[in-house]
C-alpha cells in the first residue's frame, strides 16, 4: 500500500513541475505570458488602459518603462519633435519620451504610433542581441532617418 501511495506522490509532483515548466518557463514556443489577459498584465505593472491596444504596443510600452536608460539615447523618426498631438504640439527629444512624459506619467502618443513602436522593439531585439547602444543607436539613425524628422537626441555615452 505505501508503495502505491509513494507512487501517487512522485505522479501528482511530476505533474505539477511539468506544469509550472509549461506555465512559467515556456514549452516549444509557448509562453505563458501569451495566455494571460493583458489586462491583468497591465494591471499588474501600472500601465494606462490606452496601452492595451496590442500586445505589440504595450510590449512597447513595458520596454520603454524598463529600460528609460536606453530609449533615452535613441531618436524617433515619427516627426513627434515639433507635431501636432490631439490638442497639443509634441516636442520630444527622444525616444522615451513617446511612452513617458518629463513627469513620469505615461504619454499616450506611441499608443498610436506604430513607428515609435518599430523603433522600440528593433531596438529591444538587437539590446537582447547584445548590440551595443552606440550600435543599436547608428543602426536605428541608419534605418529609420528618411521616414521623418528626427528628434534631437544625444548620443549614448
Amino acid at each position: 500500500m505505501k508503495l502505491k501511495y509513494m507512487f501517487s506522490v512522485i505522479a501528482a509532483v511530476a505533474v505539477l513541475v511539468f506544469v509550472y515548466t509549461v506555465l512559467v518557463s515556456g514549452f516549444n514556443g509557448f509562453n505563458a505570458i501569451d495566455e494571460i489577459p493583458q489586462e491583468n498584465i497591465t494591471n499588474k505593472i501600472g500601465l494606462p488602459e490606452f496601452t492595451q491596444k496590442t500586445v505589440r504596443v504595450e510590449e512597447a510600452y513595458i520596454y520603454a518603462m524598463m529600460n528609460q536608460d536606453k530609449v533615452m539615447y535613441l531618436a524617433c523618426y515619427c516627426g513627434c519633435a515639433g507635431m501636432q498631438h490631439s490638442d497639443k504640439l509634441l516636442k520630444h527629444g527622444s525616444l522615451k519620451d513617446c511612452y513617458i512624459r518629463p513627469d513620469g506619467s505615461f504619454e499616450p502618443h506611441a499608443s498610436e504610433c506604430k513607428l515609435c513602436n518599430d523603433i522600440t522593439l528593433e531596438a529591444k531585439e538587437l539590446i537582447d542581441k547584445g548590440y551595443s547602444l552606440k550600435d543599436v543607436r547608428k543602426i536605428i539613425d541608419d534605418e529609420y532617418s528618411g521616414r521623418g524628422v528626427g528628434t534631437d537626441t544625444s548620443l549614448p555615452p
